[in-house]
């Protein structure tokens, strides 16, 4: 087994120093653009390293000598690639230097020997038979970077598919994510969405056209900006798209600052500045010359600065703990992509050698990763928005039936208390004026009606003053409940009040103290009317989360236990409302022995019952 992938290794070896010895790419750069092709043909030729044609902001004639071999058997068909698409001359010659073919970026594809973006020379050779070709190519203006080939047929068409396959995917994937940033911005109206949508297209629009794709749609340009530039200004809009969405997006568009007003101003004026820098350089006819190119110098400054405030923003929004995490978030995705394109600059003025790592699909793989990144991080932000509106609506729901339950225990408070005084009030005034008719009213009935009149303003004040407080402390509900008591028995029957607070300041909501107050009412009322007692105990013990409360008497008692199924309406009724706030009731009655009533009521408030129910 070792001897077998030994043996493959060596012919892998072998194999590619032989295809490589086959193939030979040479280059020579006339600066005057003048030396005729026969001329250039007997000038030193360097070795093209790596096939890489990177000639900066390059305005000379370029010359390649592409020699091909075929030590095969049978005719064999080869393709010379140029791998740049905007190149204003190219011309294809022969070994005896007669021209092929001379094209621009301009020439339909029809036109072309090989209809393709690039620049294709299809060449067809015997068996055991070489070739030399030569190919001139010159850029007005713009770097010039690419990659010179020489392929056989099948690695040809392996690569067409491949790189076709390639920008396919990444075309894809930015297109759901702008359609999945559109779709959220309709049903949000949230503009990020709309900025990153913006930014996503631009970026697809730039990386697309830079690299030629779908050149026949818009090879005559577009309006003003011809095709050639047009790569240009689809940066310059994704720019333009992505500081509006790092201002929303990083910046929660909160109020800047003053400072960072003035930060905002200077790098949107950066952004016109170089748009204006390339506007004045399209006038140009090629880069050479110093005009162009401390146009060009100074083109580099505004995008790298402008690049530098564009991340101060997010750094400052990191740092000063605005959107942190979308912060942090979007520095993860665009670092590679700000990192080739200041690499990428560096190696255009050729202030380093250029690597693999600067390479198109490079800059294509930046991309994606800096889209779905954000596309991440957008979508974490569209699902803490959708959290928090759905937890706002869910307040509101329950701020509503808080309000709506409120309304109904005030109405029911009212019917069962002041109501139902009223109703005796009514009622003993319809006597006493029928007892005026006769002669027969005494004071003595004019005082019952007035005593109701004053319990049931009495209950009437004990409702508003508990409705008004969103909390009670024991204390308070101490000091009423004795008034209360003490108003009601007078010197009816002896009346023992023990409270045992461990903590008066601990406070009960308002709904608690309502509906406890109202059964201490009822059951003291209770006493008065039916148990025919001579005394009543009322104690009141504060423990840890709860409060326990006695009322007994010692009064005739019930001659049977009441049970939930045979307990009068009063009783029914203050069991109801300790339920409502979660306490526990209960009464025990034996027959000549009194009545004793326990209460249970645990401390919290009433936004936590109506949670729990």
């Amino acid at each position: 087994m070792k001897s077998v992938l030994l043996y493959w290794v060596l012919c892998s070896i072998v194999f590619s120093i032989s295809t490589h010895a086959q193939h030979r790419i040479e280059y020579f750069r006339d600066v005057s653009k003048q030396l005729p092709a026969h001329v250039i043909a007997r000038q030193t030729f360097q070795p093209l390293e790596d096939n890489l044609i990177n000639f900066g902001q390059d305005s000379a004639n370029h010359w390649l000598r592409v020699s091909i071999h075929n030590n095969s058997r049978h005719h064999e068909k080869y393709f010379f690639e140029i791998a740049f698409v905007w190149l204003d001359s190219v011309a294809f010659y022969r070994q005896n230097l007669t021209l092929i073919q001379s094209l621009t970026w301009q020439t339909p594809l029809p036109e072309r020997l090989y209809p393709h973006r690039n620049f294709i020379l299809p060449v067809l050779l015997k068996p055991h038979s070489d070739t030399t070709l030569y190919a001139r190519f010159y850029k007005k203006r713009m770097l010039i970077k690419g990659e010179a080939n020489i392929e056989s047929e099948e690695a040809f068409f392996s690569d067409r598919i491949a790189d076709t396959g390639y920008y396919s995917f990444f075309t894809g994937i930015v297109a759901i994510v702008f359609i999945f940033a559109m779709a959220i911005f309709f049903t949000t109206r949230d503009q990020v969405y709309l900025y990153y949508a913006g930014y996503v297209l631009f970026l697809l629009g730039y990386t697309i056209t830079g690299a030629g794709f779908f050149l026949p749609a818009y090879q005559k340009g577009i309006g003003f900006i011809s095709a050639s530039e047009l790569r240009n200004w689809m940066l310059f809009a994704s720019l333009i798209f992505l500081m509006l969405f790092i201002k929303n997006y990083v910046m929660g568009g909160q109020r800047l600052s003053r400072t960072n007003r003035i930060i905002w101003r200077i790098t949107l004026g950066l952004l016109l500045a170089l748009t204006v820098q390339r506007a004045v350089l399209v006038y140009f006819q090629q880069t050479d010359g110093f005009q162009p190119y401390i146009i060009l110098a100074c083109m580099v400054c505004c995008f790298l600065l402008l690049i530098v405030l564009t991340f101060y923003f997010v750094v400052y929004a990191y740092f000063n703990n605005i959107n942190a995490t979308l912060a942090k978030n979007y520095l993860i995705g665009i670092t590679p992509f700000f990192l080739f394109g200041v690499f990428s600059y560096f190696r255009t003025f050729e202030l380093i050698e250029h690597n693999w790592l600067l390479d198109q699909k490079v800059q294509v793989a930046c991309v994606v990763f800096d889209i779905v990144v954000l596309m991440f991080g957008l979508s974490i932000r569209y699902k803490a928005l959708r959290e928090e509106k759905e937890k706002q609506a869910r307040l509101a729901l329950e701020n509503k039936l808080t309000l709506q339950y409120e309304k109904e225990r005030i109405s029911r408070d009212l019917h069962d208390s002041v109501g139902s005084q009223l109703t005796i009030v009514a009622t003993s005034l319809d006597a006493a004026t029928y007892l005026a008719h006769k002669q027969k009213l005494e004071p003595q009935k004019l005082e019952k009606i007035n005593e109701n009149v004053r319990e049931a303003v009495q209950n009437l004040r004990d409702t508003i003053w508990a409705t008004h407080q969103t909390s009670i402390s024991l204390d308070d509900f101490d000091k009423r409940l004795r008034n209360y008591i003490l108003n009601a028995i007078e010197d009816k029957l002896s009346v023992s009040i023990n409270l045992k607070l461990n903590n008066p300041a601990i406070s009960i909501s308002s709904m608690q103290a309502i509906n406890l107050f109202r059964v201490i009412q009822e059951a003291i009322q209770n006493v008065l009317k039916h148990a025919q007692a001579s005394k009543i105990s009322i104690t009141c013990e504060q423990t840890e989360g709860e409060i326990s409360i006695t009322i007994s008497d010692n009064g005739i008692g019930m001659a049977e236990a009441p049970t939930k199924n045979t307990e009068s309406y009063g009783v029914r009724n203050m069991r109801n409302r300790i339920d409502e706030v979660k306490g526990k009731f209960m009464i025990e009655s034996v027959t000549g022995g009194g009545t004793t009533i326990s209460i249970v009521l645990p401390i919290y408030t009433a936004i936590a019952v109506l949670d729990e129910g």
